[in-house]
């Protein structure tokens, strides 16, 4: 149908689409033929799909864990802060599936964590390892400063040994 109108309005006759009653019918047609194609640009779509954070060590499951703790703690345990000192936010997801943040100055160190862990999970694991999430790395030196050790609003995981 569209290459019989063509041809018609090539011929300089009115195709018969048009012929439908007594109606006057301008038709400007304009000869492209010795022009390229070109394709109209595609419509842009937000990704609407679902994917995985970089660093999360593993993917957000939605049903509550397996592992719930024995003895959650009736009031949390915090750490002496020097308020005239700078402060980080530091989250810690532990062995057991739950997550603890707690403040920290950034002259605690690594062994100030490792305290307020054992004070928040006495029940919890003899023996484990604290990682940062991206780049995984152990944290082993229990003096080191937060600061020096790069945990500056970091999430911190505990693995058992």
């Amino acid at each position: 149908a569209v290459v019989s109108t063509q041809s018609t309005g090539m011929r300089g006759e009115i195709p018969r689409e048009l012929q439908r009653g007594a109606v006057e019918v301008h038709v400007n047609m304009v000869d492209k033929r010795s022009e390229d194609f070109v394709a109209p640009k595609p419509i842009l779509r937000p990704f609407s799909g679902s994917g995985y954070r970089l660093g999360s060590p593993a993917p957000q499951v939605t049903s509550a864990p397996s592992v719930t703790p024995t003895n959650p703690p009736t009031s949390r345990p915090t750490v002496s802060l020097d308020e005239s000192q700078p402060t980080t936010s530091i989250q810690i997801r532990l062995a057991d599936g739950t997550r603890l943040v707690s403040k920290f100055n950034h002259t605690h160190t690594v062994g100030d964590i490792r305290g307020f862990i054992n004070l928040s999970r006495p029940d919890g694991p003899p023996s484990y390892s604290l990682m940062t999430t991206f780049p995984n790395k152990v944290l082993s030196e229990e003096g080191q400063s937060i600061a020096a050790a790069g945990l500056l609003n970091a999430v911190i995981v505990q693995k058992r040994s």
